[in-house]
C-alpha cells in the first residue's frame, strides 16, 4: 500500500503547516535582535515621516521610543510604510527578511511534499486556531518568533495549547519542527507542557525536508498506528476528565460529614482499633475514589475501545533505554512516601508494608542478642496483620528480610520468587528479592527505640495486595493474591551492523544514529519465561534502512545479494528492529540466524545476529554468507551498571550457548 493510500485509508487528509514565515507582519520580538538599528532608524527619521508614522498609527506621538520598539503595533506600521518610508527601514528588517525566506523555502518543501501525498495542505502564521480545529495532521514550528528564544517557545506552545482545547479527547497528528539545533532537547518539554500523547508526536528538523524521505517516514508510522494512538489519547483523556469528576464526587461525599460524625467513627471504631483519624479518612479517600473512578462511564468505555490494541504493530522507541515502565511499576507496588507521614497505629510505630532500612551500622543496640543484623542494603517489611499492630493483640513484630538489588535486565524476571520489582528507597530505582526463609520477630518496644535512635529508617510502604502477597507467600504459601502484573522494563545497549563484503569478509556498515544505541525489552512470553527482544530507536531504524539502501550491491558478495536484496525490497528488517527482535538463542560464540518474515522458502533467512560475538576476520562460511544480508551485532553498553549479555544469561532470559546452525545449503562458494 503507498503511503497516499494508507493515509487516505486511516481518514488523515487535512495537514496545517504553522510557522512564523507565514505572518505577513513581523512583531516587536521578531525584530527585537535589530536594536542598534533602530536607533540609527529614529535618528535618520526627518519630520515627514515621522508624521507619516504617528499618522498612521496615532498611538506613537509622545511616546518614548523604548515603548515604540516594544509595541507590535508600532512595529508593524513601520512594517506596512516601509515602501514610503524608503531606505531607512532596510536595515530594520533585513535579518528578518532573511530568517523568513529561509523559513519559507522549508515551508513550501512541506507543502508541495504532503501535497505529493494527497494531502489538503494550509499553511498559517500564530493565526493558526480556526484551521487546527479540522486539521488531522499538524507540522507546528518550534519557535513561533525571530528571536529563536524561550518567549518564542512559550508563544508556540501555549498557541498549540489553546488550538487544542476543544480537540483534547481527538487530536491531530503533530510533527514539531524546527531549523535550531535545540529541538531533540525541547522535545519532551514540548510534549508536555502542551499536554500532547507521545503516540501521536514526532519531531523533524527542517533541513531533513530536503534530500531524504524522514518526512515520510514519520508520517507513515503515525499513521499505521492511528487507531491504536487515537485509542490509547481517548483513554488517557478519560482519565483526565474522569478522575476529575470522580474527585469531586468523592469529596461531595466527604464533605457531608459532620464533627460528630467523625467524633464517633473515632468513638466507636478508630479508639478501639488504635487507628488515627487522619490515616482512616485519607484509607477512606483512596476507597472511595477509586469506586468513583470505576463508576465513570467514559473511563470504562475509553478503557473497553484500548482493549482492541494491536500487540503486532507498534512504532519503535524515540530514546533507548527509557525507565518510564519501571517508574510506573513501582508507584503500582507502593505508596508514595509522603504517606509515611501518616502512622497505620495509634499503638505501633510501624504498619503493614512498612518497609525499614537501617542505618550504615548495621547492629542496633536495642535489638536483643539473637536479632537478624542487617546492612545497609538489606531490608526488612512488616507483616504483622493491621488488626494486631492496632489492637496490641500481638506483643512482638513480624519481619520479612530481603536485599536490595539494581535494577537490571538480570533482576526483571516473571519467576515464582518472591519479590518486590521496582521500588523507589532513597530516591534511587530499585528491586528487593524478599528470602521467604528469613524472618524475624522483635518487640515493639525494640523497634520504637531503633526508630528513635535512627538505627532504622521507614523507607517505603509496600502497597495492601502486594505486601498480601508477601505475607501469604511467607506463610506457607495458603493462596496467592493477585498482584497487577509487573510492566516490562527497558535497557540500553549498543548495536553495530555490517555486511558481506566481496571476500565474504564483514565490513562495519557506517550508520551514525546507533551512536544513541538501542533498547532491550524484558519481559515474559506466552508461557512465562523469560523473553529479552531487541529494537532499534527511531533514529537508528532510519540511519540502518538508508544505509543499506545506499549500499551499492557490486560491493557485496554474491552469495549475500539475495538477502540483501530481500531486505531492501520487503520492510522485514524495518518492521523487525522497530517491533523488536527475539533475542532467544542468541549468544557470543556463534551468529544466530534472523528469519525472513516475508521471504518463504526463496529467502528463509535474511540475516546474521550475536551478542558480544568476538566474530573472526576470516570470510563466513558458507552456510552463514548467503543468510548475510545484514549482521547485527550486540555489544553490552559501557556506562556503570548498564546491562550485559551474562546478566541476561544468568536472569534466565538468555541460554548460555546459542543453538546450532542449521546445515549449510547448497550452492556455491562465495567468489575470492
Amino acid at each position: 500500500m503507498t503511503l497516499a493510500a494508507l493515509l487516505a485509508e486511516r481518514g488523515i487528509k487535512r495537514a496545517l503547516i504553522v510557522d512564523d514565515a507565514c505572518d505577513a507582519v513581523p512583531t516587536a520580538a521578531d525584530v527585537r535582535a535589530a536594536a542598534g538599528e533602530w536607533g540609527i532608524f529614529i535618528d535618520d527619521l526627518d519630520a515627514d515621516q515621522l508624521r507619516l508614522i504617528e499618522a498612521a498609527y496615532p498611538a506613537a506621538t509622545g511616546r518614548r521610543f523604548d515603548d515604540l520598539i516594544n509595541d507590535d503595533g508600532y512595529v508593524g506600521t513601520v512594517w506596512g510604510l516601509r515602501e514610503e518610508l524608503g531606505d531607512v527601514t532596510t536595515p530594520l528588517f533585513e535579518v528578518y527578511n532573511a530568517n523568513q525566506a529561509a523559513d519559507d523555502r522549508f515551508v513550501q518543501i512541506a507543502k508541495e511534499r504532503l501535497e505529493a501525498m494527497g494531502l489538503e495542505v494550509d499553511a498559517r502564521g500564530r493565526d493558526f486556531n480556526a484551521e487546527a480545529q479540522t486539521a488531522d495532521l499538524i507540522l507546528m514550528d518550534l519557535y513561533l518568533g525571530g528571536a529563536q528564544d524561550d518567549l518564542a517557545l512559550t508563544e508556540s506552545k501555549n498557541l498549540l495549547k489553546i488550538a487544542l482545547i476543544n480537540r483534547a479527547a481527538e487530536p491531530p497528528l503533530i510533527i514539531l519542527m524546527s531549523r535550531s539545533g535545540q529541538l531533540d532537547a525541547k522535545r519532551d518539554e514540548f510534549r508536555d507542557d502542551v499536554g500532547l500523547a507521545e503516540s501521536g508526536f514526532r519531531i523533524l528538523r527542517k533541513a531533513d525536508l530536503e534530500g531524504s524521505d524522514i518526512l515520510e517516514r514519520q508520517l507513515g508510522r503515525l499513521a499505521e498506528n492511528v487507531e491504536d494512538a487515537r485509542r490509547l489519547t481517548r483513554f488517557i483523556h478519560a482519565l483526565e476528565t474522569g478522575i476529575s469528576a470522580a474527585s469531586m464526587r468523592t469529596v461531595a461525599l466527604l464533605r457531608k460529614l459532620k464533627l460528630s460524625d467523625v467524633g464517633r467513627i473515632q468513638q466507636l471504631l478508630l479508639d478501639v482499633e488504635g487507628e488515627p483519624t487522619g490515616s482512616y479518612l485519607v484509607d477512606v479517600f483512596d476507597r472511595v475514589l477509586q469506586h468513583e473512578i470505576e463508576a465513570d462511564e467514559g473511563i470504562i468505555a475509553a478503557a473497553t475501545d484500548l482493549n482492541g490494541f494491536s500487540a503486532a504493530r507498534h512504532p519503535p522507541p524515540y530514546v533507548a533505554g527509557s525507565t518510564d515502565l519501571q517508574q510506573l511499576v513501582a508507584r503500582l507496588v507502593t505508596q508514595h512516601v509522603r504517606r509515611l507521614g501518616l502512622p497505620g497505629s495509634n499503638d505501633a510505630r510501624v504498619t503493614f508494608g512498612d518497609v525499614l532500612r537501617p542505618m550504615a551500622n548495621p547492629f542496633l543496640q536495642g535489638a536483643p542478642e539473637n536479632a537478624v543484623h542487617l546492612t545497609a542494603d538489606e531490608v526488612r517489611v512488616v507483616m504483622t496483620p493491621v488488626c494486631d499492630l492496632q489492637r496490641d493483640g500481638a506483643p512482638s513484630i513480624l519481619f520479612l528480610l530481603g536485599k536490595l538489588k539494581d535494577v537490571s535486565a538480570k533482576s526483571w524476571a516473571y519467576g515464582s520468587d518472591a519479590r518486590t520489582p521496582s521500588i523507589l528507597i532513597d530516591d534511587e530505582l530499585r528491586w528487593i528479592k524478599w528470602d521467604l526463609k528469613r524472618i524475624d520477630t522483635m518487640s515493639r518496644e525494640q523497634v520504637g527505640a531503633s526508630l528513635d535512635a535512627g538505627e532504622w529508617r521507614i523507607v517505603a510502604r509496600l502497597r495492601e495486595s502486594h505486601a498480601l502477597e508477601l505475607q501469604q507467600r511467607m506463610l506457607a504459601g495458603l493462596g496467592r493474591v493477585g498482584l497487577v502484573a509487573a510492566l516490562p522494563a527497558t535497557f540500553l545497549v549498543d548495536v553495530e551492523a555490517y555486511y558481506a563484503a566481496l571476500d565474504g569478509k564483514l565490513v562495519r556498515l557506517d550508520v551514525p544514529q546507533l551512536v544513541d544505541g538501542a533498547v532491550c525489552y524484558v519481559g515474559r512470553d506466552e508461557n512465562g519465561d523469560p523473553n529479552v527482544r531487541l529494537a532499534l530507536t527511531e533514529g537508528g531504524c532510519d540511519g540502518l534502512s538508508d544505509a543499506l539502501l545506499a549500499l551499492p550491491e557490486e560491493l557485496v558478495a554474491e552469495a549475500a545479494r539475495t538477502a540483501l536484496n530481500h531486505i531492501k525490497s520487503s520492510g522485514d528488517l524495518t518492521r523487525m528492529v522497530s517491533t523488536g527482535i527475539d533475542l532467544k538463542g542468541v549468544g557470543s560464540n556463534a551468529w544466530k540466524h534472523l528469519d525472513s518474515e516475508t521471504g518463504g522458502n526463496a529467502v528463509p533467512k535474511m540475516g546474521l545476529i550475536a551478542w558480544n560475538f568476538d566474530f573472526p576476520a576470516e570470510p563466513l562460511a558458507a552456510k552463514n554468507l548467503n543468510k548475510a544480508g545484514i549482521a547485527i551485532l550486540i555489544k553490552d553498553a559501557t556506562y556503570v551498571g548498564a546491562v550485559g549479555l551474562n546478566d541476561a544469561i544468568r536472569s534466565g532470559a538468555l541460554t548460555r550457548d546459542a543453538p546450532p546452525m542449521e546445515p549449510a545449503e547448497h550452492q556455491e562458494p562465495p567468489p575470492t
